[in-house]
C-alpha cells in the first residue's frame, strides 16, 4: 500500500511540474503561429508594413519611420517571460535614443485588457493592439515574446524568448547601438 501511495505522490508531481511548465511557455495561438503562409521572416528581410492603432489612440505606421531604427515586440499579458521583459523597453524609452522608435504590440487580446496592464504598470513606451491578430500573422513565430530590430525597414535582429529584463535591455541596447551607428 505504501508502495501505491508512493507513486500516486510521482504521478501528481510529474502533472504539477508539466502543468507549470505548461502555462510558463511562451506561445501564440492563431494566426501569429502560422501567418504568412509560415514562412518565417529572416535577418535581411523586409520588414512588413503596418498599422497599429496605440493605448492612447494615436497610430503607428511603421513605414512612417523608414529611416529610423524601430524595435518591434511582440507580447501578450498571459505571457510571463513578456511581461517580464516589460521593463526593458520602459528603460529603453527612458533613455530617450535618438533615432529609435518602440512599438510593442499585444497580440490578439481586448483592449479593455491591454489598457488595464497599461495603467497598472505605468508604462508609457509605444503600446498598440492587434485584437484581430493581423500584424501578427505579417510576423509569424513560434512564441512571444518576439522582437525584431529594423533598420530603415530591413530586419537586423530577431529575437524569440526573454531572460529577463535587465538581460533583454543590454541585448536590445547593443542591437540598437550597432543600427544606429550604420
Amino acid at each position: 500500500m505504501k508502495r501505491f501511495i508512493k507513486s500516486i505522490g510521482i504521478i501528481a508531481a510529474i502533472l504539477v511540474i508539466l502543468v507549470i511548465f505548461y502555462l510558463f511557455m511562451p506561445r501564440v495561438e492563431g494566426p501569429a503561429v502560422s501567418g504568412n503562409n509560415g514562412n518565417a521572416l529572416q535577418e535581411g528581410d523586409t520588414a512588413p508594413d503596418f498599422t497599429a492603432t496605440k493605448v492612447d489612440g494615436s497610430t503607428f505606421k511603421l513605414s512612417d519611420h523608414s529611416e529610423e531604427c524601430v524595435l518591434i515586440n511582440f507580447w501578450a499579458t498571459w505571457c510571463g517571460p513578456c511581461v517580464g521583459e516589460m521593463p526593458a523597453f520602459q528603460k529603453l524609452n527612458d533613455d530617450d535614443i535618438d533615432g529609435l522608435e518602440i512599438i510593442c504590440i499585444d497580440c490578439q487580446e481586448d483592449e479593455k485588457t491591454v489598457d488595464s496592464f497599461v495603467k497598472e504598470n505605468g508604462y508609457t513606451f509605444n503600446i498598440a493592439y492587434d485584437t484581430k491578430g493581423e500584424i501578427c500573422a505579417k510576423y509569424p513565430t513560434r512564441g512571444i515574446p518576439y522582437t525584431l530590430v529594423v533598420n530603415k525597414g530591413k530586419i537586423v535582429n530577431i529575437y524569440v524568448g526573454a531572460v529577463d529584463a535587465d538581460t533583454q535591455y543590454k541585448e536590445y541596447k547593443s542591437a540598437i547601438d550597432a543600427c544606429l551607428g550604420e
